[in-house]
């Protein structure tokens, strides 16, 4: 059974048609919710015999959504802002004259988009209304639109959209309690979801996390459904001192009472409105010792409430917890520090998801298998996980942005038979058709008994080889590192356009990680542009850095700035050598602030990637953190080698065919408009057979797997968009 938020949307049904006289109110979309409120309200609308008011959801979010609404905003407000306004853009476009918005987010400047929302609207010359729902005057709205409601028609109909909202929450909840006692049963990893709401809620504002998660193996617990934030206040009577509580309660109170929800404020008051999902006691405790970290509540949206669920996760037996945001909201980011700290105190994982347009989904997709790989490692035992052996050799291949790594092991030595390194040079199917012909033809008479993939082109390593398995880099970064030391504590892996730091606990096992998002200032690509402009070797770098007379200081946040201030030091006439020296310290703390984050180094620490390397920024690590820093012994494959001792560990065998001399590989690409997803498709094929689409978020080209792809790519309805009856509709106006 999957969760609400993940579950498929139900197919619509024909836009009856609308009288002329119907008012159409547009309601933008917020994951599973939107249609249910839609639902809802018609049903109250039907009881109440009214037949003049319609509520008309936005079409589905598709990357033109996002991109349109951050195209008409200022790129510091965050990502729901934007999703909503292109969500309100389209429904102008569906002919809907009418919007309604939230207005009532406490501290948070979400009260405010609405007004932010109009001003925008009025600048585009769009003519619509926006119509704020306020939590004190939920039924304003409605006697505004349409004049035929009374203001006990207008009572009855909210009070009976919030009962049905509370109920589909509340089998939500109930549900999430059932599938909770089967993961503890099945031992699955357990990670808790919280943050701010919208994204937490929203799959187009996270990219699907939460069904990410899943498909990983997770179980995924969501810490804020909608209708328990509305009643949130209901929900945690009795919690704590009541003194700063009792007026906000009390003003809930009378507002419920209003609208004549009695049953709910008797419930309330004697304790019996609670969710079934979560043990009120450690609840309740969570948020008390909360206070330690933020004694004062008033941060905005859900910042305090993200520090009381880290607790309450811990508390409950969780593996990990996940804390998403959007770019750049306050709230949550003011209280990341304090979550990692709280986190830390209570021994559970936790892991920051940070979203705004430009965040890349394969990103999401490594660090959700990530986290639910590591929480794997810790209930299986790292000491147990090392010594697994298995006769054979095992392959492992790493497909990285800039090159490709094959590593064969032998499984009961656990030693690297051979290896082979090649850089991709914007062709990664070469080097997947070069590398493992190269190291098998090395080792003629070594029969591979299986393997993995890995690196951010695991999945289209595969799809080409048949591999038993694929398996996320930073897993295989940090087994390939503890094979290698066993008593690390601290992994840091810069390549070409990725970094990642890997934090292990006392015992070895994987406690943390961190990864960088839309930034390449701390990879080796912020290296390689500079050593090609000063004329210099990559590998030269680190000679270089380490004859400097000087240190000279360069802007590190960010790589095009870095280059503008380069040119700058070049023009103040500082020495090749210095500026070099500056550029390797410059990365080195690039990353301690962005993928470390508040994250303490401890020793040992192990530097691996190609980056690792050049000396420079090897000498810079060890300046800025204090502690010896040791060279993989095999720095470039590392990933390869924990790709293929964890195909070991799992048994992954069989596969690792298609290589063979006169081999072809290709693509074929297209954008799919067949769904809401605007996807864009690449089937893969190998000899003229598709093996894998990658891109298709629903999996309808799945279907194509082994067909041909000259009949396929020939197909003119091969993913032609399928206009819903309203875009004709519009089309024709």
């Amino acid at each position: 059974m999957t969760t609400a938020e993940t579950a498929p949307e139900p197919t619509p049904e024909a836009t009856p048609e609308v009288r002329p006289e119907t008012t159409r109110v547009g309601v933008p979309r917020i994951g599973r919710y939107s249609p249910l409120l839609k639902r809802s309200f018609e049903e109250a609308l039907a009881e109440e015999g009214i037949d003049g008011l319609r509520l008309e959801l936005a079409p589905p979010i598709t990357r033109r959504t996002v991109d349109r609404g951050a195209g008409c905003m200022d790129e510091n407000i965050c990502l729901p802002a934007k999703i909503t306004l292109g969500n309100i853009l389209d429904l102008h476009d569906e002919g809907v004259d009418n919007v309604l918005e939230w207005d009532q987010c406490g501290d948070c400047r979400q009260k405010a988009y609405w007004i932010m929302h109009a001003s925008t609207l009025r600048q585009l010359d769009v003519e619509m209304r926006i119509h704020p729902l306020q939590p004190m005057n939920v039924t304003g709205w409605l006697e505004d639109v349409l004049d035929e409601f009374s203001r006990a028609q207008s009572r009855r109909v909210v009070r009976s959209v919030l009962r049905k909202l509370w109920a589909a929450d509340l089998a939500f909840m109930e549900a999430q309690a059932r599938k909770l006692s089967q993961a503890d049963a099945d031992g699955r990893p357990k990670v808790g979801v919280c943050g701010e709401i919208y994204t937490v809620l929203e799959p187009a504002a996270n990219l699907g996390l939460v069904k990410k998660l899943e498909d990983a193996g997770a179980y995924v617990h969501n810490a804020l459904p909608l209708v328990q934030f509305l009643f949130n206040q209901l929900l945690d009577a009795g919690a704590g001192p009541g003194g700063r509580e009792a007026p906000k309660k009390a003003k809930w109170a009378a507002g419920f009472s209003y609208l004549g929800m009695w049953p709910e404020v008797r419930a309330w008051c004697v304790g019996r409105m609670q969710r079934p999902d979560v043990d009120a006691e450690l609840y309740h405790r969570a948020k008390r010792e909360a206070d330690r970290y933020l004694p004062k509540e008033r941060v905005g949206g859900h910042g305090k409430e993200s520090i009381t669920w880290t607790i309450y996760y811990a508390l409950a037996g969780f593996d990990s917890v996940v804390h998403l945001m959007p770019f750049p909201c306050m709230p949550e980011a003011t209280v990341s520090v304090l979550v990692d700290e709280a986190a830390s105190d209570y021994g559970i994982s936790v892991n920051h998801f940070v979203f705004d347009q430009q965040f890349g989904e394969q990103n999401v997709i490594t660090r959700a298998e990530a986290l639910v790989n590591m929480a794997s490692f810790r209930r299986q035992g790292v000491g147990s996980l090392l010594q697994t052996t298995r006769p054979g050799v095992w392959v492992g291949i790493d497909v990285g942005s800039t090159s490709t790594k094959a590593v064969l092991l032998d499984g009961e030595t656990h030693e690297i038979i051979d290896e082979q390194y090649e850089l991709n040079h914007r062709d990664p199917m070469n080097a997947i058709r070069t590398v493992l012909p190269a190291i098998t033809g090395r080792n003629p008479d070594r029969t591979i008994v299986g393997g993995a993939t890995t690196g951010s082109g695991r999945r289209l390593a595969q799809a080409l080889l048949d591999a038993p398995l694929a398996i996320d880099e930073i897993s295989c970064q940090a087994v390939g590192c503890m094979l290698c030391e066993p008593g690390v504590r601290s992994i840091i892996e810069i390549g070409g356009q990725d970094s990642k730091f890997i934090s292990l606990d006392a015992n070895g096992v994987p406690a943390w990680f961190g990864m960088n998002s839309i930034c390449s200032a701390g990879t080796g690509s912020f290296l390689t542009s500079a050593a090609r402009e000063f004329g210099l070797a990559v590998e030269e770098l680190g000679t270089c850095a380490r004859s400097a007379p000087c240190s000279v200081n360069i802007t590190g946040r960010c790589g095009v700035f870095a280059e503008s201030d380069i040119v700058s030091k070049q023009q103040a006439g500082y020495p090749a050598s210095g500026i070099v020296k500056g550029m390797s310290t410059a990365l080195a703390q690039n990353f301690l602030s962005n993928v470390c984050r508040s994250r303490k180094i401890q020793g040992p620490v192990m530097f691996t990637g190609a980056v690792a390397l050049n000396e420079g920024v090897a000498d810079a690590f060890v300046e800025l953190t204090g502690h010896e820093v040791r060279i993989h012994d095999e720095p470039r494959t590392s990933g390869a080698l924990g790709a293929a001792f964890l195909a070991l560990t799992r048994d992954a065998r069989g596969g690792f065919t298609g290589c063979e001399p006169g081999t072809e590989f290709a693509s074929h690409t297209f954008e799919c408009s067949g769904g809401s997803n605007d996807c864009e498709v690449s089937l893969i094929h190998r000899d003229g057979r598709i093996v894998c689409a990658l891109g298709s978020r629903c999996g309808v080209h799945d279907a194509h797997y082994g067909k041909d792809i000259a009949t396929v790519a020939a197909d003119p309805d091969l993913g032609q968009r399928r206009r819903r009856p309203s875009e004709a509709g519009a089309a024709q106006r």
